[in-house]
C-alpha cells in the first residue's frame, strides 16, 4: 500500500475513503508512465515509476502527475513552480472549485474525496485510451498521425460524457426475449439515425453460427415511440437484419416476393420450383419453406438466376458457411453447413442446454434469449445518459451513433448524417429530411469526404460534417469552445429548446447544405491551394481533421460573403495561399493535441485564410449571421492563443 503521512488533525484510517481512491490513482498513474510510445504531441515520460514509488506523504506526487499529464489530455499545462498554481489548475481542469482544496497544513494530498474521484476518474480514462492508443499503432497499416486522431477523439468523447443529466427516473427496461419475440414484432429497422447495412456475409454467418452454437449476443436496445408504432431499433440493427434475412422475414424481402408474385398472378410451382399449372405451391409458398426451390422459381418468372448481390439488395436468406472454420462441428452442426434456414429447419441441436429444432430456436419460446433493453417513455437526455452508461460496459457506442439517435427529431441531425452519406441508402435523402430535397449535386457532399480519406466506417464523414457545421454556426456566447464532441451537442440542444431557431427551419437547412456542398466543391477542386505537408504532415496520403475543418471553414464563409467572385478571388492568391500552407507557423498542425491547441489551429487557419482572399472576417461572419441566425466566428476566435512574449 502506498505510504500516507499521518496528521493529528487529520490521520488517513483504513475506514477513510481517501485511502482506496490514492491506491487506485497510484497504480494508474505507475501504469502511464510504463508506455514505450506515444501521440504527437504527447511527450514522453521523463522516467518509468512503479505504484510504490507514487509519493503522496509530500508534493512528490505533482511531479510525478505532471509527468504523465500528457496522457490525461488536459487543457493547460500543470505549472510545477508553485504548488498552489498546481493545484488551481488541476482544480479548474477537473471542473472543480478551490473549496475541493483542502487544507495543505493538514491533509496530504490536499485534495477531497470528491477531487481524488474525478481525478481517478481521469486518470482511469486515461489508462483506458491509453491502451486504445497503443494497440491502434500496432495495427498493421495505421500511422501515428491516425492512432492520434483516435485517441484526441476518444478525449472529446470522453469529455462529452461529463455533462449533468436529469435525475428524474428512466423509463425502460431490460429484460431477455427469445428470438421470434424481436422477429415477430417488425421492428423498424431504418429510423432516421440508422445508417445502412453494412455487414458483409461473413459477419452474418458468422452471427447465425454463434447463435447455433448458444453463443450468448450483446444487447439490442430498442424504443418504443408508441402503442401502434413498430420500436426503432437503436442499436443492434446489424444484428437483427443478419437473423431476420437468415430465417426470410426481413420486410423488405417479403416485399419484393408479393412484389413479382403480384406480376406474375396464378403461377403456380411443383415441389421443385418448376412452373406447374397443377401444382400446389406460391412463390411466397417456396419462399418460405424451400428457399432453394425459390430461387429456380424465381429464374423461370423473371429470366435470371439470383446471385450473391441481388440477394444482398432484396435482403433474402443466404447460407451458412460450408466448412467448421465458424464452430460448426460435432454431429448435430456439422449437417447444417452449406445450408439455408429452410433446408434445417427440422434438424435436431443443443443450445442453452435444451434439445431442441432449429426452426423451434429462432420461432418459439425457449431457453436461449437475447438481452433487450427497452426504453418507453424517456427524456433524450436521459436516453443519452443511458446510453453512455451502457456504453462502458461493452457495447461502445462512439459519440456519432449515441447523437444520431439522442437528437434525431432535430431535422439538423438527419440531415447531416444524409448529406454526409453515412444515412440507409436505401432510403430517399427528402425522406429522412425534407431539407435536402432538390440541392444540386447533394451527393458531392459525402463523395468529396470520402474522397478526403474519411471512410463510412462509424458514422465518420457524419461527424466530420457535424463539426464543419458548428464551428460555422454555433456561438457559444461568452462561453469558451468545449470538446468538438460537446460543441456540436450544444447547437443541437440550442436549436431543439428554440423551436424558433432560424436552423430548426427546413428552408434555412436547405440553404446552409447547398452551400456546403458549392464550398466543399470549391475546397476539392483546387488542389492548387493545399501543399502536402499542411494536408498530412508531408504523406499526402489523406485529410486530417483540423486542417480540413479549419480551411473548409474559410471557404464557406468566403462563399458567403462573396458569391459572385471567390472564384477569381482564389484564382488570384492561389500561390499565397499555397505558400502559406507550405511555409507559414499559422498553419503549421500544433505538436499538442489539447482541447484548446486544436481550437487555436483551427481558428488561426480560418481568419489567414479569408485574409489571404482579401475578405473581412468580419463581414464574412455577419453574412453567415444574416444567412443561418447565428454565426460560430467569433466564439472560434477567442480560442486564439496569445503568442508568448
Amino acid at each position: 500500500m502506498t505510504d500516507y503521512i499521518e496528521h493529528e488533525d487529520d490521520e488517513l484510517t483504513e475506514e477513510d475513503p481517501r485511502l482506496q481512491l490514492l491506491d487506485g490513482l497510484a497504480e494508474g498513474m505507475a501504469g502511464l508512465s510504463e508506455a514505450a510510445d506515444t501521440p504527437n504531441g504527447v511527450p514522453s515520460v521523463s522516467s518509468t515509476f512503479s505504484v510504490g514509488d507514487v509519493d503522496f506523504s509530500s508534493d512528490a506526487w505533482m511531479n510525478q502527475l505532471a509527468d504523465i499529464q500528457g496522457w490525461l489530455s488536459f487543457s493547460e499545462d500543470l505549472p510545477l513552480a508553485s504548488g498552489e498554481a498546481f493545484l488551481q489548475v488541476l482544480m479548474n481542469e477537473l471542473n472543480l472549485d478551490s473549496t475541493d482544496i483542502l487544507d495543505s497544513a493538514t491533509a496530504s494530498p490536499p485534495l477531497s474525496v470528491r477531487a481524488l474521484e474525478r481525478l481517478s476518474q481521469r486518470v482511469d480514462t486515461a489508462v483506458k485510451l491509453q491502451a486504445d492508443f497503443l494497440e491502434e499503432l500496432d495495427a498493421k497499416g495505421t500511422t501515428r498521425s491516425t492512432a492520434t486522431q483516435s485517441w484526441a477523439d476518444a478525449w472529446a468523447e470522453a469529455e462529452a460524457d461529463d455533462e449533468v443529466v436529469s435525475p428524474e427516473p428512466v423509463t425502460a427496461k431490460a429484460a431477455v426475449w427469445p428470438i421470434f419475440q424481436l422477429t415477430k414484432k417488425s421492428p423498424n429497422l431504418t429510423p432516421s439515425y440508422q445508417r445502412g447495412d453494412v455487414w458483409r456475409n461473413g459477419d452474418r454467418q458468422s452471427l447465425m453460427e454463434s447463435i447455433l452454437r448458444g453463443v450468448p449476443l450483446p444487447s439490442v436496445i430498442l424504443l418504443r415511440t408508441g402503442s401502434s408504432t413498430p420500436h426503432e431499433v437503436v442499436d443492434g440493427k446489424q444484428r437483427l437484419t443478419a437473423i431476420l434475412r437468415f430465417v426470410g422475414k426481413h420486410p423488405v424481402a417479403k416485399q419484393v416476393v408479393a412484389e413479382v408474385s403480384g406480376r406474375h398472378v396464378g403461377k403456380r410451382f411443383n415441389e421443385q420450383g418448376k412452373l406447374d399449372d397443377q401444382g400446389d405451391r406460391t412463390l411466397a409458398d417456396l419462399f418460405n419453406d424451400d428457399y432453394p426451390a425459390f430461387r429456380r422459381a424465381w429464374k423461370a418468372l423473371e429470366g435470371y438466376v439470383l446471385n450473391a448481390s441481388d440477394e444482398n439488395n432484396f435482403y433474402f436468406p443466404y447460407k451458412l458457411r460450408t466448412t467448421g472454420d465458424g464452430g460448426l462441428v460435432g454431429p448435430h452442426l456439422e449437417p447444417l453447413r452449406g445450408k439455408y434456414y429452410t433446408q434445417i429447419k427440422q434438424n435436431e441441436i443443443n443450445v442453452a442446454g435444451q434439445q431442441l429444432t432449429v426452426e423451434a430456436l429462432f420461432e418459439d419460446v425457449v431457453e436461449y434469449t437475447i438481452p433487450v433493453i427497452e426504453y418507453t417513455q424517456a427524456t433524450q437526455a436521459q436516453i443519452h445518459e443511458v446510453f453512455r452508461l451502457y456504453n462502458k460496459q461493452g457495447v461502445h457506442l462512439n459519440a456519432e451513433e449515441i447523437r444520431n439517435a439522442v437528437y434525431h427529431e432535430v431535422e439538423l441531425t438527419r440531415a447531416t448524417l444524409a448529406a454526409a452519406g453515412d444515412a440507409d441508402p436505401n432510403t430517399p435523402v427528402a425522406e429522412i429530411a425534407k431539407s435536402l430535397a432538390g440541392i444540386p449535386n447533394l451527393s458531392h457532399l459525402g463523395d468529396a469526404l470520402k474522397n478526403y480519406g474519411f471512410g463510412d466506417t462509424r458514422y465518420k464523414r457524419t461527424k466530420v460534417l457535424a463539426w464543419v457545421i458548428s464551428v460555422l454556426v454555433h456561438d457559444t456566447g461568452e462561453k469558451d469552445l468545449a470538446s468538438t464532441a460537446r460543441n456540436i451537442d450544444q447547437l443541437l440542444n440550442t436549436i431543439r429548446d428554440n423551436p424558433s431557431h432560424p436552423l430548426a427551419e427546413s428552408s434555412t437547412l436547405t440553404k446552409l447544405f447547398a452551400l456546403l456542398v458549392d464550398a466543399v466543391e470549391l475546397h476539392a477542386s483546387h488542389d492548387e491551394l493545399w501543399s502536402e505537408q499542411f494536408m498530412d504532415g508531408g504523406k499526402g496520403v489523406k485529410w486530417q481533421e483540423l486542417q480540413l475543418v479549419g480551411s473548409l471553414v474559410g471557404i464557406a464563409m468566403a462563399l458567403a460573403a462573396s458569391p459572385h467572385d471567390v472564384e477569381d478571388r482564389i484564382e488570384a492568391n492561389a500561390a499565397a495561399i499555397r505558400a502559406a500552407t507550405e511555409e507559414s507557423k499559422v498553419w503549421e498542425r500544433p505538436a499538442k493535441t489539447q482541447t484548446k491547441t486544436q481550437w487555436d489551429y483551427i481558428a488561426r487557419i480560418n481568419k489567414s485564410l479569408l485574409e489571404l482572399l482579401g475578405i473581412d472576417p468580419a463581414l464574412a461572419a455577419d453574412a453567415i449571421r444574416q444567412q443561418f441566425g447565428s454565426s460560430g466566428y467569433a466564439s472560434l476566435q477567442r480560442m486564439l492563443i496569445p503568442p508568448k512574449s
